[in-house]
């Protein structure tokens, strides 16, 4: 069972952690998704921008339209450098496209020019290569190629900011179903961090970084990137996949407490086995002895010479009779802890005078600590003494308490017997100078069938039934039993009995 346990949470561990992986694995793609949605996005904003401030280059050509010809001359200039572009001996020629049966059209205006455009920067002419050329010839250069060509002779910090940046990224996030903090920067070709970068990404420069290229050169190579981290991101895979994880945490927590449960009910069970076991051992030996004890005094009344001497007759036959009270008495607590544990038995209520109950009892007890050189103290200090009770039950509560102070003390006796009233209770204390018992078997003691070993034998023989019987008949008369103890100083078991 502990096995199959064993290799069920190591199974369910290694599928949490693939499924964590898988989640990380797709939360890696969501983001470079997100990357490149943003990268589109600014260089869209990036050249609408570029658009807007060399529109007037634009409107001339829609303004010129029905011009066969048409000479344009614009100057660009820039920080970096001074570029001048001519429009030379263009051919205009204005089309309709017919869009809809409705008689809507769409007018388009073709420019033919038969020279190139060149670039001057930093007084160095640089024409522009053969296929832009050609393509601004044949009309399918358009503005917006024409924007994006210069674009990229533009600083870093003009062609994007700290703003444009966090807005676009957190619509991409939002898009992506992605909801947490997140920092950015921007690297430059040597990998370097410029001035574009907010405080979350500073504050989380050794975590996982996404990056992707934010804008490249003419020749295709990567002059800066664009990079994010997010230091929530357990948090936030954790909380998007709460029900799933939840359900698989609930599962293997409720597979653990079945686990510790049926454990622990196996261990109460081989617990009661053993303790069966010993009890059945202790009865054993409790019958074994007076039987054997009725066997020889039987065969002694046998022999002539015993049987025509009066005294040894008398002496034999108080024996057997005396083993056979033993016996039944082991007997009857049994049967008594039986009715109890069914709630068969009844107690008969009286009026009674406890003080005098116990004096009776403890004369009958003195005589058995006598016989071991002990003494047996009274002390009656209670003052209300007259209680309802059933005499027979007390009066053998009280026995089993005086004997096991007896039993319990491995030299001469001695115990003591007090009573006082304490509020509205009468109460009953029993103290002995025994050997005394161990903190945690304090409240076990009370338990069925325990009984205090040393090691694996029993100090003292007996059923282990009478403290179990004392506590459940103390209860039936609505009253407490408690005991104080310690080990090798002796014990002190206090009855509290209400007086109403």
């Amino acid at each position: 069972m502990t096995i199959s346990l064993v290799v069920f949470v190591i199974f369910q561990f290694y599928w949490l952690k693939e499924y964590y992986t898988s989640l990380e694995q797709e939360f890696s793609g969501k983001v470079q998704k997100v990357l490149a949605g943003t990268t589109q996005d600014i260089s869209e904003i990036e050249i609408n921008k570029y658009l807007d401030e060399y529109k007037d280059l634009q409107s001339s050509i829609i303004e010129n339209k029905d011009k066969p010809t048409l000479n344009i001359i614009k100057e660009v200039g820039d920080s970096a450098d001074r570029r001048l572009i001519s429009f030379s001996r263009s051919i205009i020629q204005p089309q309709k496209i017919p869009v809809s049966p409705m008689g809507d059209s769409l007018e388009r205006v073709r420019v033919y020019n038969d020279e190139g455009i060149f670039r001057i920067k930093k007084n160095n002419v640089e024409p522009l290569t053969t296929q832009i050329s050609q393509e601004i010839n044949n009309n399918t250069f358009t503005f917006r190629d024409f924007a994006k060509l210069n674009v990229k002779n533009l600083p870093l910090e003009k062609r994007v900011n700290d703003k444009i940046i966090d807005s676009v990224v957190k619509k991409q996030l939002r898009l992506s179903g992605i909801e947490t903090a997140f920092g950015y920067g921007v690297y430059d070709k040597d990998n370097r961090i410029t001035d574009i970068r907010n405080k979350i990404f500073l504050d989380n420069g050794g975590g996982k970084h996404y990056t992707y290229p934010l804008f490249k050169d003419k020749k295709n190579e990567t002059l800066y990137s664009l990079s994010l981290v997010f230091p929530n991101k357990n948090y936030s895979l954790i909380r998007n996949n709460l029900p799933m994880l939840l359900g698989t945490f609930l599962s293997l927590l409720t597979i653990l407490i079945i686990y510790i449960v049926s454990i622990n009910y196996m261990m109460k069970q081989k617990k009661i086995a053993d303790i069966k076991t010993d009890f059945l051992n202790n009865m054993s030996h409790e019958f074994k002895t007076p039987l054997a004890t009725i066997s020889v005094a039987t065969d002694s009344l046998a022999n002539d010479k015993i049987a025509t001497d009066p005294v040894k007759v008398k002496y034999y036959s108080g024996l057997i009779k005396q083993e056979n009270i033993r016996m039944k008495k082991q007997v009857e607590n049994v049967l008594n802890m039986t009715k109890l544990e069914r709630n068969e038995m009844n107690l008969f209520l009286r009026e009674t005078n406890v003080r005098e109950l116990i004096k009776n009892i403890a004369n009958s007890v003195r005589l058995i600590i006598n016989d071991r050189n002990g003494i047996l103290i009274e002390d009656f200090q209670a003052e209300k003494y007259m209680l309802k009770v059933d005499e027979f039950h007390l009066s053998n509560t009280l026995i089993n308490l005086l004997d096991n102070a007896n039993k319990y003390s491995p030299e001469a006796p001695e115990i003591k017997i007090a009573t006082r009233n304490e509020g509205n209770c009468y109460v009953i204390a029993i103290s002995d100078k025994g050997i005394g018992m161990e903190p945690q078997n304090k409240h076990k003691i009370f338990e069925k069938f325990f009984r205090e070993e040393t090691g694996n034998i029993h100090n003292v023989k007996g059923q282990g039934l009478g403290l179990s019987y004392v506590k459940k008949i103390i209860e039936m008369h609505h009253g407490q039993i408690s005991v104080e103890s310690q080990k090798g100083k002796g014990s002190t078991f206090t009855i509290k009995l209400p007086m109403k």
